[in-house]
C-alpha cells in the first residue's frame, strides 16, 4: 500500500526504516527520537506527562498538532550532553 503523502521525499516516507540516517533530520517523530536516544517510545510518552516532568528532567518536545509530537534533533543532542556522566 502506498503512503498517502506520496509527494514527500523518500526519507520522510521511510522514517523509521532500518539504517535511516537520523542525523540529517531537523525534527524526529516519537519513534525516530526513541531510536536516536536508544530508549523506548513508551518512556518518551511517559516523559511528556506533567507528573514525570516534575520528578525528572526529560527531553524537550514540540506539540506539532492535536496528536503529533516531534522532537528537535538539536534539543535531543543537548539533552544527551547535559546527562553525560562525568564519573570515571
Amino acid at each position: 500500500m502506498r503512503p498517502v503523502l506520496s509527494n514527500r521525499p523518500a526519507s520522510v516516507l521511510d522514517a523509521g526504516a532500518p539504517g535511516l540516517d537520523l542525523s540529517r533530520r531537523f525534527a524526529l517523530s516519537e519513534a525516530e527520537a526513541a531510536q536516536y536516544l536508544g530508549m523506548s517510545r513508551a518512556w518518551l510518552k511517559k516523559a511528556r506527562t506533567a507528573r514525570f516532568r516534575a520528578a525528572i528532567d526529560a527531553p524537550p518536545f514540540v506539540q506539532a498538532g492535536a496528536r503529533r509530537v516531534v522532537y528537535r534533533r538539536r534539543d535531543l543532542e543537548d539533552w544527551v550532553q547535559a546527562h553525560v556522566s562525568k564519573q570515571c
